[in-house]
């Protein structure tokens, strides 16, 4: 049967119902937070700057937190990847796979095109580029398919979640994307990966497979803007579970780095793999972390579904951040 149940999103979203549940008496923020995931984005990188600064500082869980404790522990659809469609997920219809078919974001009325590909990374930035899109002026054509390597990699082993017919689908769609996405002919293609702490800065396989992917998303004739959205951070447990256990102490769920830590390691690593491909770096890092710090809740928003995963409500908060990333890098005015 080629359907078959969303198992691997089960993955991106830990069992905490009991914990939840069981704290959910204790403090009146989870049982009365929003649960709306439709937030004002933050206008500039200046303002973020100064909301992260007090985030990081701030130690009790809001109790307007968006979305609530209760709401991630009952209700899967907060994460990014919720946000995608399950029409055109070779994971969940393997035979996909042989004929890579996109969903469509951003502007419907738009001639020009960009594709965003990946694992299960897409869908941390697809609310963020689906809005980014509609302002913008551009259609998104999202291909992914969750825990397959955004690299070309053509995976020998079984990872997470998969048996192996996700394996072989896993290569078949490594194998066919190029030519789905070349007949779409994009102006800009943007590779987003969950691949952050795999290898150390510089990794040469690592960063001569992306490169080598790029090149095939390429034709003779149309050589698309090449973009990658940079390792975001990968916390020790999932960030809901903490926050649950420590609601008077959030700061104990932030995520601290330093200088030749993991996470730092794969930050160095991603500029190494855009050196000499022509792509674009955007350190999205940058945007949820600030002097060395990342926290779990920025302002009154829940960052992570889980150890990695971004929410919807986080999404949405930085695209207009998003937006004017890209717009540059699309040669695209911002108004």
């Amino acid at each position: 049967m080629e359907f078959k149940l969303n198992v691997f999103r089960k993955f991106l979203i830990p069992a905490n119902v009991l914990l939840l549940v069981s704290v959910g008496c204790a403090t009146g923020a989870l049982a009365s937070s929003s649960t709306s995931s439709d937030v004002a984005p933050v206008p500039s990188l200046a303002q973020l700057d100064q909301i992260l600064a007090k985030s990081i500082k701030q130690s009790k869980l809001p109790a307007d937190l968006v979305p609530s404790l209760l709401k991630i522990s009952h209700n899967q659809d907060i994460q990014g990847s919720a946000y995608l469609h399950n029409s055109c997920d070779p994971y969940l219809k393997n035979g996909e796979a042989l004929n890579p078919v996109p969903c469509w974001y951003g502007s419907v009325t738009a001639r020009r095109t960009v594709v965003i590909f990946g694992d299960s990374f897409v869908g941390n930035w697809i609310p963020a580029l689906n809005i980014a899109g509609q302002k913008l002026g551009f259609r998104v054509a999202e291909f992914s398919f969750p825990g397959c390597p955004t690299a070309f990699s053509r995976p020998g082993r079984t990872f997470a979640g998969f048996d192996l017919n996700e394996l072989n689908a896993c290569v078949n769609f490594h194998k066919n994307l190029p030519r789905a996405v070349n007949k779409i002919n994009p102006f800009a293609v943007i590779a987003a990966s969950g691949e952050g702490l795999l290898g150390a800065a510089g990794n040469r396989d690592l960063v001569t497979i992306l490169r080598n992917t790029f090149d095939e998303l390429s034709t003779a004739t149309n050589h698309p803007i090449r973009i990658l959205l940079g390792t975001g951070p990968h916390f020790l447990k999932a960030t809901p579970s903490c926050l649950a256990s420590h609601p008077n102490n959030i700061n104990l769920c932030n995520l601290a780095y330093t200088s030749g830590s993991a996470f730092s390691t794969a930050l160095a690593r991603d500029n190494a793999a855009i050196s000499g491909a022509s792509v674009h770096l955007i350190t999205i890092y940058k945007w949820i972390c600030l002097n060395g710090v990342c926290p779990a809740v920025i302002g009154n928003i829940d960052v992570y579904a889980d150890a990695d995963h971004l929410t919807i409500a986080i999404s949405k908060f930085l695209s207009v951040v998003l937006e004017k990333a890209l717009a540059p890098l699309l040669i695209i005015p911002v108004s």
